[in-house]
């Protein structure tokens, strides 16, 4: 059984779009609903800085109805979708290093809320240790280019060495730049939602941490924020800073949907970026990627077979092993029945019960035998044929 994709993704899609789709709050929720209304026996969800990703196996994917415009992706070009998103092919920063780890954790979550399994788990493991490879065979094994990793640059750049730094949320993009920045001298704090989640992120690094609703009110003493929460709402408002007059404040606000409002670039004071601008699509970033992609596409076309293939091998194990216990059932009740009708069958000798038991036997192998060489095998093409 293989996955069929439906996405909305930067730069196909408008980053308000994705954003849109972005589920967080009630995703458990969420997931069983959509495998309801599916039919799928498994589903991954899949939410990121700029897309948004159903993997869905069996049903019918298009029943989650997302909404217009959505891409669908099936057969080998799932596989190879995959493959060159978990290699970073597909993200606005080339080579990003990010996504493995996101592709698990949704694992993670789909495992834990009983709407994926053993096939979903397989796949996520086979896509992240090809698009290592693939990384290798690109020369991006070694690379580190994120959304993170060029806030740190437009920071370090755009900022003295001790400015003041108030980081908000607890993700991995908050926690990377948590651990590079007070490195090169910047003097940090952290805030959260939730307040003792800010301690856990703080405490071992020996930072504080300050009241969300303080920088919501007034952000007082903070030359930057970085912001990177699952908030569904803007969490910095106009409303609540249009009568302040301060030093400049940079926002980067990472967050998708965005954790401030656009409308914040009407003060004077504020020097606000969003996840567009990182995201943009330069000249040079698009020559990148479009190099990068012909590099990759013999490899491509090459991993995207073999995971094919090894999926239709596991759906034939799978149905194989079904059909098994079937007949296996099915013989069993047959024998059983053969059992009870024992003493209307007096008028049988010895040696013709024997005889019985060893037709019940040998008609079950034969059936076995039928059933195994019966099977449709994959062919070069990864596809199911009857031989």
């Amino acid at each position: 059984m293989e996955p069929v994709l439906i996405s909305f993704h930067a730069p196909v899609h408008d980053l308000d779009l994705v954003a849109q789709h972005v589920v967080r709050d009630g995703l458990p929720t969420h997931l069983r609903e959509w495998q309801k209304c599916s039919g799928a026996r498994e589903i991954v969800y899949l939410a990121t800085c700029q897309r948004v990703l159903w993997m869905v196996w069996g049903g019918e994917a298009g029943a989650i109805n997302p909404g217009p415009g959505f891409r669908r992706y099936e057969g080998e070009e799932a596989w190879t979708h995959l493959l060159a998103m978990s290699a970073g092919l597909e993200s606005a920063n080339l080579g990003d290093r990010e996504i493995p780890g996101q592709l698990k954790d949704a694992l993670v979550q789909a495992r834990q809320v009983g709407v994926a399994g053993d096939e979903a788990q397989t796949v996520v493991e086979d896509i992240i240790r090809e698009g290592q490879r693939l990384r290798a065979r690109l020369g991006l094994a070694d690379g580190n280019v994120s959304v993170a990793t060029v806030a740190l640059k437009h920071l370090t750049e755009g900022l003295p060495q001790d400015a003041a730094v108030a980081l908000v949320g607890v993700g991995p993009m908050t926690q990377y730049l948590a651990e590079r920045l007070p490195e090169r001298g910047f003097r940090v704090t952290i805030a959260n939602r939730t307040r003792s989640k800010a301690h856990d992120l703080a405490d071992p690094l020996g930072l504080p941490i300050v009241d969300l609703a303080q920088l919501q009110h007034d952000p007082a003493g903070f030359d930057a924020i970085v912001t990177a929460t699952a908030a569904p709402e803007p969490l910095f408002t106009l409303d609540a800073w249009q009568s302040l007059k301060r030093p400049i404040l940079r926002i980067l606000d990472l967050a998708l949907p965005p954790d401030s409002e656009p409308g914040l670039e009407q003060l004077p004071w504020v020097h606000r970026i969003d996840l567009n601008a990182f995201l943009a699509q330069t000249t040079t970033a698009r020559a990148q990627r479009a190099e990068a992609a012909l590099k990759a596409e013999p490899y491509l076309v090459g991993a995207a077979g073999r995971l094919r293939h090894r999926a239709v091998a596991r759906a034939r194990k799978r149905h194989l092993v079904s059909a098994q216990e079937r007949l296996d059932a099915a013989w069993g009740a047959l024998e059983a029945e053969v059992k009870t009708l024992e003493d209307s069958m007096a008028g049988l000798d010895e040696a013709q019960r024997e005889a019985l038991k060893e037709i019940l036997s040998r008609g079950r192998t034969l059936a076995f035998r039928a059933l195994i060489q019966t099977q449709p095998k994959p062919n070069p093409d990864g596809e199911a044929v009857n031989p």
